[in-house]
């Protein structure tokens, strides 16, 4: 029941966010500021977490977070060495509706450049590869500063990818 009641939330966040960003990023980024990496008014509005760091939603929500961004990580940059540009293309797409989703707004926009970018005809960067793994770098980062997943949680989480 959990488990389908997540994955409701995150569809329903993906579906708004897919055709609509946050007013936040764009200007901050228009006045050479540092895009925010994680915006916590996205993250605790989610249904089921309603403000409160300690709902069981919202681990359960960062776990699979954290399960598919780390494996679309890898996955987007070995697409990227290999030139599979419809690969990159729906990873990246993928990525940035589940990162604006959760409120990792730097992953999701700079997602959102590759995905854009690649819809413009503009060829594969590889470079691209190491702007997404930093960005999701800081956003994993930010997670642990906030206090939302402790250290030993995040290994364990990142220990299931390979299982």
């Amino acid at each position: 029941m959990l488990d389908n009641s997540v994955e409701v939330i995150m569809e329903n966040n993906k579906k708004m966010l897919d055709t609509a960003s946050s007013p936040l990023a764009p200007q901050l980024a228009a006045c050479g500021q540092p895009e925010v990496v994680l915006d916590l008014a996205v993250l605790m509005s989610l249904p089921g977490v309603s403000q409160r760091r300690d709902a069981p939603v919202l681990k359960r929500l960062l776990g699979i977070f954290v399960v598919e961004t780390s494996r679309s990580v890898g996955l987007l940059q070995a697409a990227l060495e290999h030139g599979d540009r419809e690969q990159v293309g729906r990873l990246a797409h993928r990525m940035k509706s589940s990162a604006l989703a959760i409120g990792a707004l730097h992953l999701g926009t700079e997602a959102r450049r590759l995905d854009s970018s690649l819809k413009a005809g503009s060829p594969l960067d590889p470079a691209d590869g190491g702007i997404i793994a930093a960005a999701w770098r800081d956003a994993r980062q930010a997670l642990l500063d906030e206090g939302l997943l402790g250290a030993d949680e995040l290994r364990s989480i990142e220990a299931s990818i390979g299982s």
